[in-house]
This record gives C-alpha cells, structure tokens and sequence, in this order.
C-alpha cells in the first residue's frame, strides 16, 4: 500500500479495516493514483461501498427472512424500508461517490498516443 494507507481506519475494528482498505486499493487501482483531494473522495467513496454492501446483505437477509423464514418473520413494511435503504446507498455510492471520483481520475489523465497524435494534426490544420 501507498504511504499513509496504514493510518486510514486505524479506529475501526480490524475485519471491517481490512475491507475498507481492500476497497480503497480497488478504487486506486482504477482511478489512481490520487492527489490530496481524490484521496479524500477516495476514502469517502470506499466507506459509502462498505456501507451500501452492508445494507445490501441486510434487505437481502430480510427477504429471504420473509420468504422462507419460521417463526417471527420481518413484516412486508420492514422488507421494504430495507430495500429502500439499499436502493438509497447504491445511489450515492454511484451518483455521488463514484463519479465525483472519476471527475477526479478524469481531470488529470494522460491522453492516449492516438490522441495526442489527433489534437497534433488537428493543431497543424488536419495535416499529419
């Protein structure tokens, strides 16, 4: 990892860290590397994934519950608020989160040899 990844997270317990992290390098390996400010939205993107995985497995948990389950089973209210939920955080996480991060990746990236060959002969008047 990257100088300073170590510190990120250091407060939360270690499973939950390790994901987080493991998410984080994901998100660095395809819209890295960050300067100060993608970093940060970096960090904030990697927890709203945790946390849109976690909401994920609890409607997904409800349901089955509901479906399937014996006993005291969540009522159709409660399988909806959870799905709700997860439709909330798969939002920011894309909406929001992802494509902030991207504008980031976007902003700094090298062109291509084609395009630098193109915007050329586009400078030269359309010659090559």
């Amino acid at each position: 990892m990257a100088r300073g990844v170590w510190a990120l997270w250091s407060d939360v317990p270690q499973p939950t860290r390790t994901e987080l992290r493991a998410i984080y390098r994901d998100l660095r390996a395809r819209y890295g590397p960050f300067n100060r400010l993608a970093r940060r939205w970096a960090v904030l993107a990697a927890e709203t994934w945790y946390v849109t995985r976690a909401a994920s497995a609890d409607a997904t948990a409800l349901a089955a519950a509901r479906r399937t389950g014996r006993g005291r089973r969540p009522n159709v209210k409660a399988v909806r608020q959870a799905a709700k939920r997860q439709a909330l955080q798969l939002s920011t996480l894309d909406s929001d989160a992802l494509r902030r991060l991207e504008t980031f990746a976007a902003s700094k990236a090298q062109p291509t040899l084609a395009e630098a060959i193109a915007a050329g002969a586009r400078a030269n008047g359309g010659q090559a």
